[in-house]
């Protein structure tokens, strides 16, 4: 309803509005409000028990990958993830940035180091 769709606009506006003075560019804030968005979503799935069968296969791979190798239970909802890097002395770690509901992880292999 129209009712809904302003309360959450305003939501977004007290909640977000702040924060994104901090980012660069335009690509960043979307990316940002995007992953909010999605991580609200999946909050609000979770607490009324939706489960979503519209996830891509990728997707599905890459939430058995996460509780995998962060032994996370399957309460656990993964917003999203992404390829990214993660410099440690003098090079890069290529690997998969995970975020999940409540946690934050980076996993990389390098030259046989995890």
């Amino acid at each position: 309803s129209r009712k809904e769709i302003t309360e959450n606009w305003e939501w977004l506006e007290q909640n977000l509005l702040q924060t994104l003075s901090i980012f660069e560019n335009e690509n960043d804030i979307t990316t940002f409000v995007k992953g909010k968005i999605q991580g609200i979503i999946a909050e609000y799935n979770k607490s009324h028990d939706i489960r979503e069968d519209d996830d891509t296969d990728k997707f599905k791979e890459a939430i058995a990958k996460f509780r995998k190798l962060f032994v996370m239970p399957e309460e656990e909802k993964l917003v999203n993830y992404y390829s990214c890097s993660y410099w440690k002395g003098k090079v890069p770690r290529q690997g998969w940035l995970y975020l999940s509901i409540n946690h934050l992880c980076f996993y990389s292999y390098l030259l046989g180091k995890e």
